[in-house]
């Protein structure tokens, strides 16, 4: 499922459940308005079970494969605590906290690539539409090119070739990509080169690391224990780097180790946010200690989206200016010259 038919299922859940109705004919009733797709197949499994008896976080957890582990933990949760629609509501708020972080940022990185696709295509249509018309000039009065200018005339003169060998490494690359996330550690490798991209990686790292620790702080605010929290924090994240070092903490946390001792040097977060957490749990407010630790990477994103879309186009239009510079003169106005000496001797 979608984070939007997560939002939405839980929000009408959560609606039934303050109201008071009951949940199986409610879900039944709401599958039969909704369009086709996952939303409604799940909604009306969930009907289906809670008609057959099988009380609401065991019909949750029985739809695993659509439905994060995480949300029918903490449905138990709210189920023994009696605050249901309190956890329901939590839990909406952190699905949209969640999804208004990856739009942030997705649109600090889109008009960079609009930017850069359009600088490609720029350079391409000069390639050309430009280089075939002084390469004839160049060839019909036999004048010696320097090896730059026929390099380019030669990449021209094979446009096709060269589009078609581009098309090939990029679906080489595209195919090598969708290969390692085949397999765990080869996602764990994809999400490493990912975080580590200048500019662009910490703000993922950021955004991947708020989810984390914002769900983290929620599972243990509803009393889950805390090996299984982070294990269903690690799991719920998009980084497979950080669900296998969350699944390293939770083993150690279950051979009765420190927090302190289990979540340091692990490679899943930096030394203040282990610090914090350990601080937090002492003072019993780990659940507010590990949200604080989320507020931060969340307003880290927003700082360095924003300096994203204010720092990264100016970079890709002069790169494009620099790279098209350097081509004309090369390619074009030195021969040029050349030629404009020959013809006045």
């Amino acid at each position: 499922m979608t984070a939007d038919d997560l939002i939405s299922l839980n929000e009408q859940i959560a609606g039934m459940a303050r109201a008071g109705l009951p949940l199986d004919k409610g879900l039944e009733s709401l599958a039969q308005e909704m369009g086709r797709g996952e939303l409604r197949t799940v909604t009306n499994a969930l009907a289906d079970d809670l008609r057959a008896g099988h009380p609401l976080p065991e019909a949750l957890a029985r739809q695993q494969r659509q439905i994060p582990p995480y949300y029918a933990n903490l449905v138990t949760a709210g189920v023994q605590t009696g605050k249901l629609s309190e956890v329901l509501t939590t839990l909406t708020n952190y699905a949209r906290t969640v999804a208004t972080t990856r739009s942030t940022v997705i649109e600090s990185l889109l008009y960079p690539a609009i930017v850069l696709v359009a600088g490609i295509a720029l350079f391409a249509a000069l390639g050309i539409c430009l280089l075939p018309v002084f390469d004839q000039i160049f060839q019909d009065f036999g004048l010696k090119l320097p090896y730059v200018t026929q390099l380019a005339f030669d990449v021209s003169r094979n446009s096709e070739t060269v589009l078609i060998v581009g098309i090939i490494l990029i679906g080489g690359f595209a195919f090598a990509v969708a290969a390692a996330q085949c397999t765990q550690y080869g996602r764990e490798v994809l999400a490493q080169v990912v975080c580590r991209l200048p500019l662009i990686g910490a703000v993922i790292r950021s955004a991947r690391l708020a989810g984390f620790c914002d769900l983290l702080g929620m599972l243990v605010e509803y009393g889950v224990p805390l090996p299984t929290a982070f294990g269903l924090a690690g799991s719920a994240s998009s980084d497979p780097a950080i669900a296998a070092k969350a699944a390293e903490v939770e083993e150690r946390l279950n051979q009765g180790i420190p927090l302190a001792e289990a979540f340091a040097g692990r490679g899943l977060a930096p030394d203040w946010v282990v610090w914090l957490a350990a601080t937090g749990e002492k003072r019993s407010g780990l659940a507010a200690a590990l949200r604080e630790i989320a507020a931060i990477y969340r307003r880290q994103v927003d700082a360095r989206s924003a300096i994203l879309r204010i720092v990264l186009p100016p970079i890709v239009v002069i790169m494009t200016a620099v790279l098209i510079t350097i081509l004309f003169v090369t390619a074009i106005v030195t021969p040029m010259v050349s030629l404009m000496e020959t013809l006045s001797k």
